[in-house]
C-alpha cells in the first residue's frame, strides 16, 4: 500500500515538471519586458505578505515565470523530450466545389487527367413573389402600310378529263362567272361511265349543278342552288352471264332534281337580319316509276342579351309525299319548334330548351339539353346532351344507303332519342381528337334485307329481274353507339383525319337482326402538299360485315372489308395539271351488299386544263 502512494506521488511530480517545462519552452525574446514587469510586481506583493495564489489557464502559464528564472526554464525545455499538449488547429471548410483544371495546362507537362465522378447538389429557394410576373405589353405604335392590289378574275373555267381500266372515262367541267352587277354564277357538268367485269356491271352517272350569289338591294343577297342528277345501272346480282333477257328487265335507274334558296340580310342593325329562311324543293323518281316529292322551310332565329345570354328559336317545317306506281300515296309532315336559352354558369356553357313537334297531327314535347365545359388548366373539354331527332325519310335517302332497293311499299318518320356524353382534347394547335358514347332509342329505324323468291309480298324471280333489297322499318330498337375522331393539320400542307363508329343493338322489337347495318366503321383520309407542284391524297375504309339473309332465308354476316385508295396531282404549268387515282389498291373485290361484288383495282388518269379572264 505504501508503494502505491509512492508511485502516485511520483506520477504527479512528473506531470508538474512536464507542464512547467512546456511553459518555459514557449517563452520568446519579444515578451521579456512583460515577464520582467510581472516579476517586479510579484516581489512587491511578497514584501507586503498579501500574496494571493493566482488561478490561470494552461495557456497563461508563460505569464507567471520570473525574469531570473528564464535561463533555467529554457534549459529545462531543452532537456524535456515528451510533449503531450496538442497544438491549435484551424479547419477551413470550403463553401464551393473546386474545379479540376486540365493538367496539360499546368507547367505544360504531360500527365493523366483524373475524372471527377462526384455530383454537387445545389438547393435553391425561390421567393413566392418571383414565381409569377405580370406581363405589361409595350405601347403599340400605329404604322401605315401599302396594300398590294389583288388580281380578281371575273371568269374562271376548268376542264377535267380522265380514262382508266374497265373502260372508265370521266369528264368534269366547271366555270365561275361574275356579271356587271357583281353577281356570281357557277355551273358544273359531270359525266362518268364504266364497264365492269361481270355481265350488266355497268354504271352511268350524269349531273349538272348551278350555284349563284345574287345581290338584291344594297344589303340583301339570295343564295341559289339548282341541280339535276341521273344514275343508271343494272341489277347484276345473281344474274347469269349467258342470259338472253333484255337489259330493261334489270334496269335500276334513279333521277333526282331540286333546288335550295337562302335569303341573307347583311344589315346587323335591322330586325329582318334575324330572318334568314332556307327553302328546299326536291323530286325523285326511282324504280317501278315510284315518285317522291319533298319540301322544307327552315329559319334559325336568335337574340343576344347581356352577360353572354342568348335566346334561340329555330323553326322548320317539311312535307314529304311518296307515291307508288299503283297510285297509293303516303304523306308525312313535321312541324318543329325548338326554343332554347344559352348561358354560362360555373365556367360551363349550358343550352336548355325543348323540341316541340307536330308529326302527322300528333303533338310531342321532348327536352333539348346541351352542356360544354372546359376543364381548368387542361386541354380537355367535356360534352353532353339529350336530344330527340326526327327524320322524314325519303326515297332518295334510302337509295343512297342501298342502291339496289326496290320501290318501298311504305315511308315512315324515324324518331331517335339520343343521350350522349363525350370528351374533346386539343392536344396542340395541330392535333385534335375526341370520343363520345351515346344511348339511342329508335322508332321506325330503316333496315335493308334481300328479297327472296318465296317472298309473298314482293314475289319475283331473281333470274328474271336480278337481286333486289327491301326497306324495313323496325318499330323500336335500342342501341349503344361509340364514336371517335382524330384530326391533324399542319398549315395548308398536311391534313390527316379519321372517324370511328361502333354500334351495338341491345334490343330489337320485330326483326331478328339489324339487317344491313354495319357494326363497325373506320374511315381515314390523308392530303399532303409537299410543294407547290405536287399534291398527294389517299385513305382507307374498313368495316365489319352486316347481317343479311342468304338464299335459304338464314341470317349470315358478310365478310369484313378493307379498301385502300390513293391519288396524286402534278401542277405542270399554271394552266395544265396532271392527275392520277387508284381505287381498291388491294385488288380484292368486296361486298357491301350480298351478291353484289365490287370491281377490283381501278386505275384512272388524266389532265385538267384551267383558263381565266
Amino acid at each position: 500500500m505504501n508503494h502505491f502512494f509512492k508511485y502516485c506521488l511520483l506520477f504527479l511530480t512528473l506531470i508538474f515538471v512536464s507542464v512547467g517545462g512546456e511553459a518555459q519552452k514557449k517563452l520568446t525574446k519579444k515578451n521579456k519586458a512583460t515577464v520582467s514587469k510581472t516579476a517586479v510586481a510579484k516581489k512587491k506583493r511578497n514584501s507586503k505578505k498579501n500574496t494571493k495564489k493566482k488561478k490561470g489557464h494552461l495557456n497563461n502559464i508563460d505569464r507567471v515565470i520570473f525574469k531570473d528564472e528564464v535561463p533555467q526554464a529554457t534549459s529545462q525545455a531543452k532537456t524535456l523530450k515528451l510533449d503531450t499538449v496538442p497544438e491549435k488547429v484551424v479547419n477551413i471548410l470550403s463553401a464551393f466545389k473546386p474545379q479540376l483544371k486540365n493538367v496539360a495546362k499546368i507547367s505544360f507537362t504531360s500527365a493523366t487527367a483524373q475524372s471527377d465522378t462526384t455530383t454537387l447538389q445545389m438547393n435553391y429557394q425561390v421567393p413566392s413573389q418571383n414565381l409569377s410576373f405580370q406581363y405589361q405589353p409595350v405601347a403599340l405604335v400605329p404604322r401605315t402600310y401599302k396594300l398590294l392590289p389583288t388580281e380578281i378574275y371575273n371568269n374562271l373555267a376548268s376542264l377535267k378529263f380522265g380514262y382508266g381500266n374497265y373502260a372508265r372515262y370521266l369528264i368534269d367541267f366547271n366555270t365561275t362567272l361574275t356579271d356587271n352587277a357583281s353577281n356570281i354564277h357557277s355551273i358544273s357538268l359531270f359525266n362518268e361511265q364504266s364497264q365492269g367485269a361481270l355481265h350488266l356491271q355497268t354504271t352511268k352517272d350524269f349531273g349538272i349543278k348551278y350555284i349563284s350569289d345574287i345581290q338584291v338591294g344594297e344589303q340583301s343577297h339570295l343564295h341559289t342552288q339548282i341541280f339535276y342528277q341521273n344514275s343508271q345501272r343494272y341489277r347484276y346480282g345473281l344474274v347469269d352471264d349467258a342470259t338472253n333477257l333484255p337489259n330493261s328487265n334489270f334496269e335500276q335507274s334513279f333521277s333526282h332534281m331540286g333546288g335550295a334558296f337562302k335569303w341573307v340580310n347583311s344589315n346587323d342593325k335591322s330586325l329582318f337580319s334575324l330572318i334568314s329562311p332556307i327553302v328546299k324543293i326536291e323530286h325523285f323518281t326511282g324504280t317501278e316509276n315510284a315518285k317522291n316529292t319533298w319540301f322544307e322551310i327552315y329559319n334559325p332565329l336568335f337574340i343576344k342579351f347581356e352577360n353572354n345570354v342568348k335566346f334561340n328559336f329555330n323553326f322548320s317545317y317539311n312535307f314529304n309525299e311518296y307515291q307508288l306506281a299503283t297510285g297509293n300515296k303516303v304523306d308525312n309532315g313535321i312541324l318543329n319548334m325548338e326554343p332554347s336559352l344559352e348561358f354560362i354558369r360555373w365556367a360551363t356553357n349550358f343550352k336548355l330548351g325543348a323540341s316541340s313537334n307536330i308529326t302527322n297531327g300528333v303533338y310531342t314535347f321532348n327536352p333539348a339539353l346541351d352542356f360544354r365545359k372546359k376543364l381548368a388548366d387542361t386541354t380537355i373539354t367535356l360534352l353532353g346532351g339529350w336530344h330527340t331527332i326526327l327524320t322524314n325519310n325519303q326515297y332518295t335517302m334510302l337509295a343512297t344507303i342501298n342502291p339496289w332497293i326496290a320501290a318501298p311499299t311504305d315511308m315512315k318518320i324515324t324518331t331517335q332519342e339520343k343521350k350522349n356524353f363525350g370528351v374533346e382534347i386539343n392536344a396542340s394547335k395541330n392535333l385534335k381528337y375526341g370520343i363520345g358514347l351515346s344511348l339511342n332509342d329508335y322508332r321506325n329505324l330503316p333496315l335493308f334485307n334481300r328479297i327472296l323468291n318465296n317472298d309473298k309480298i314482293l314475289a319475283f324471280n331473281t333470274t328474271q329481274s336480278g337481286l333486289k333489297y327491301k326497306s324495313i322499318f323496325e318499330y323500336r330498337a335500342i342501341t349503344i353507339e361509340l364514336e371517335g375522331n382524330l384530326r391533324y393539320q399542319f398549315s395548308d400542307k398536311l391534313l390527316f383525319q379519321n372517324n370511328f363508329k361502333y354500334i351495338q343493338f341491345n334490343s330489337i322489337k320485330e326483326n331478328d337482326k339489324p339487317w344491313g347495318i354495319l357494326p363497325l366503321e373506320l374511315n381515314s383520309a390523308l392530303s399532303w402538299t409537299p410543294n407547290k407542284k405536287w399534291t398527294l391524297d389517299g385513305g382507307f375504309n374498313y368495316w365489319t360485315g352486316a347481317a343479311l339473309s342468304n338464299s335459304k332465308n338464314l341470317p349470315v354476316d358478310l365478310s369484313n372489308s378493307l379498301v385502300l385508295n390513293a391519288g396524286l396531282t402534278y401542277q405542270w404549268t399554271p394552266s395544265w395539271k396532271a392527275w392520277f387515282k387508284a381505287d381498291n389498291l388491294l385488288d380484292k373485290p368486296y361486298q357491301r351488299w350480298a351478291d353484289y361484288p365490287s370491281l377490283g383495282l381501278q386505275l384512272i388518269t388524266g389532265v385538267v386544263y384551267s383558263f381565266h379572264k
